[in-house]
């Protein structure tokens, strides 16, 4: 005979459990039936009266009519189907910069007509803003020609830089357009340790544009077509954005190779904003290091912060920073050192 046994009661309580469990379910299942009931009855009923609020409790009171049970229900139901997630733009690298930089260069030495000159010269200054001073495409293509602030490398001194480093002003909030004693938007260098020439590609726009010494008092858009509409990201990215990269491509780039073209796997998906800039600097500076002939110091936290102007309300702010003012001399050595 052997030792097993049942200890009496044991199957009893087991019964019992499942039976609660059971039952708990079930309870929850008609509450869930009864509030999904509820919810459709109210969006139905009461169309722009009822809303979800954070605790996800149905509010009935007045509310605009995208806040509403239905396009909220609509959203969710979209979202869990394909996803919110966003789809960034791939982050350009630092050499790939550099190769639309020297083609642009060696197209506006070639170029026989005015109109060349101007379209290349204006590209070469779009490129290296949109890498050196992390602007958004908006932001770049609605520049004006007094909203840069230039001080020549002799100049320096000014600036409290040494003789011989001058420095680019970008003014982009309203304070800095309409009092230029306020401190820029953001600083870069006129000329990068690693070469990037920022004033080259200014005064060869200015000298194209017909744009005298005047330049500061001057309200007319820099990115303009002969027309004289606007430049937009579209038009850089297919005129010359894609074709730099689809070169560099055909050459062997390994970091391009996988965008062979299939569906969803193009350059021009991947590239799909001028974002790739923002973010290829971004991630360029947190790296530093030697990359071909240059090397790069990597930038601080600090730094970044200053320089990508990530400014949160005021109250938001730690007290440190508030009453953090950098001069030109250190916002200057983010694009001067690590870029």
């Amino acid at each position: 005979m052997g030792y097993s046994h049942v200890i009496p009661g044991h199957s009893r309580r087991k019964d019992n459990s499942d039976d609660l469990t059971l039952a708990f379910s079930t309870i929850r299942s008609l509450r869930s039936a009864a509030s999904q009931f509820f919810a459709w009855d109210m969006m139905v009923s009461k169309p722009h009266e009822a809303y979800l609020d954070d605790r996800k409790r149905i509010i009935q009171q007045g509310c605009r009519p995208t806040d509403s049970l239905g396009p909220t229900f609509h959203a969710g139901g979209m979202s869990a189907r394909i996803g919110d997630e966003a789809h960034p733009s791939m982050p350009l690298l630092d050499k790939h910069v550099r190769h639309l930089d020297q083609d642009l260069n060696q197209r506006y030495l070639d170029a026989r007509t005015p109109t060349d000159r101007r379209r290349f010269a204006t590209a070469g200054l779009a490129n290296l803003s949109l890498w050196l001073a992390w602007l958004r495409s908006s932001e770049v293509f609605g520049l004006e020609w007094c909203d840069l602030g230039v001080t020549e490398p002799q100049n320096g001194p000014q600036e409290d830089l040494p003789l011989g480093c001058g420095v680019f002003n970008f003014r982009l909030s309203p304070e800095t357009k309409s009092s230029r004693t306020k401190r820029a938007d953001v600083v870069a260098a006129y000329e990068t340790l690693s070469g990037l020439h920022l004033g080259k590609w200014f005064h060869r726009s200015r000298v194209a544009a017909g744009i005298g010494t005047n330049w500061s008092n001057t309200r007319m858009a820099i990115f303009l077509h002969d027309d004289g509409s606007p430049w937009t990201s579209l038009y850089f990215r297919q005129q010359f954005l894609y074709p730099s990269l689809r070169a560099q491509q055909a050459a062997g780039d390994a970091y391009l190779r996988p965008y062979s073209g299939g569906a969803g796997n193009t350059l021009e998906e991947k590239c799909w904003s001028l974002h790739c800039y923002r973010r290829g600097a971004r991630s360029h500076v947190s790296r530093g290091g030697m990359y071909g002939p240059h090397s790069f110091r990597k930038a601080t936290l600090v730094r970044v912060y200053e320089h990508a102007r990530w400014r949160r309300k005021r109250s938001g702010e730690a007290i440190d920073v508030l009453y953090r003012e950098w001069g030109v001399r250190h916002l200057i050595r983010l694009t001067l050192y690590s870029m």
